[in-house]
């Protein structure tokens, strides 16, 4: 095909919030949020296989009763949030800048010890309190979303 020769209209759609067809499960707001093996939206854990980090959940979306893709899920795919430091993992102020993966919905951890499949989620940019109260992290989800 030959290069362009007039405008064209490339039908822009900011990508900070995308909506993504829910798994049959229930999905919490602020949660880590993959695509599974199907292309639909599930928790991120690390003892499910084939897991694609999409971003974090903007609201809770309960699909448990309805097939997958019967509702939507929105999240936000650029940012920092904060998460709860996975069980094991004592964050220290020389933690910043390192990469955490994904342990549950909610856990990071730094090292991969335990787990068994490995999904990096963001990079440390703080050391935070969680909203419950927990020893927590806030992670920076840019670059880690497909």
């Amino acid at each position: 095909m030959p290069a362009l020769s007039q405008a064209y209209e490339s039908f822009e759609k900011p990508g900070l919030v995308v909506s993504y067809k829910a798994s049959a499960a229930k999905l919490y707001k602020g949660s880590l949020i993959g695509v599974n093996a199907g292309g639909f939206a599930a928790r991120m854990d690390h003892a499910v296989a084939n897991l694609k980090f999409v971003g974090v959940a903007n609201e809770t979306v309960d699909n448990a009763s309805g097939a997958a893709g019967d509702k939507v899920l929105n999240m936000t795919k650029s940012g920092s949030f904060v998460m709860k430091a996975a069980s094991g993992f004592t964050p220290a102020q020389a933690d910043i800048g390192k990469e955490v993966y994904a342990n549950t919905d909610w856990e990071v951890q730094v090292s991969t010890s335990g787990l068994t499949n490995q999904y990096k989620v963001g990079t440390i940019v703080g050391l935070e309190t969680t909203s419950t109260g927990a020893t927590g992290v806030r992670v920076r989800i840019d670059n880690h979303t497909v």
